[in-house]
């Protein structure tokens, strides 16, 4: 091999390996949505996630105004309400998407709450919550991954055209 194709073939494997290593974090941030537009993202492969809701919530929502988020250590069953957002159009209930304890709350959301209209995935999210690991397991079967969500909101928006 020449010095420039062994240079090629050396770049090319680093560049394999990044992308791999790209794909693996990605696997590892997926998120799973219910029929009423929560997520639920798995952290670091821990018994903890972070839940919020979905641009589709937000983009319905309107402005959000104001947040009531719950006490950390309150435990809520799946489907409970747990949060409540206040738009310029409603108020809305926030609906626990998997069985758990509130371990942490974004106390950004207390005077910053249009996060969630400018990020929801990502800086507007509103608990995190410890799960027990057969739950965190069982996230594929009891909710939609973002492609079975993104159809459901595809069926569903031709279903309201009609």
């Amino acid at each position: 091999m020449t010095t420039s194709s062994l240079f090629l073939f050396r770049h090319a494997i680093k560049v394999h390996s990044i992308r791999q290593f790209h794909l693996t974090s990605r696997a590892l941030q997926e998120r799973f949505y219910t029929k009423k537009h929560e997520w639920v993202q798995i952290l670091n492969n821990q018994n903890e996630v972070r839940i919020g809701i979905s641009d589709f919530a937000q983009n319905a929502l309107g402005d959000v105004v104001y947040c009531e988020l719950p006490s950390i250590g309150t435990k809520f069953q799946r489907d409970q309400a747990f949060a409540t957002l206040e738009s310029v159009k409603a108020v809305a209930d926030c609906f626990m998407p998997i069985d758990g304890e509130i371990s942490m709350i974004n106390e950004q959301l207390k005077t910053q709450a249009d996060l969630i209209n400018k990020s929801p995935y990502e800086n507007g999210w509103l608990v995190q919550a410890k799960v027990d690991e057969k739950n965190k397991n069982d996230l594929d079967n009891t909710l939609m991954n973002e492609k079975k969500y993104q159809e459901y909101l595809e069926k569903n928006k031709q279903a309201d055209d009609h």
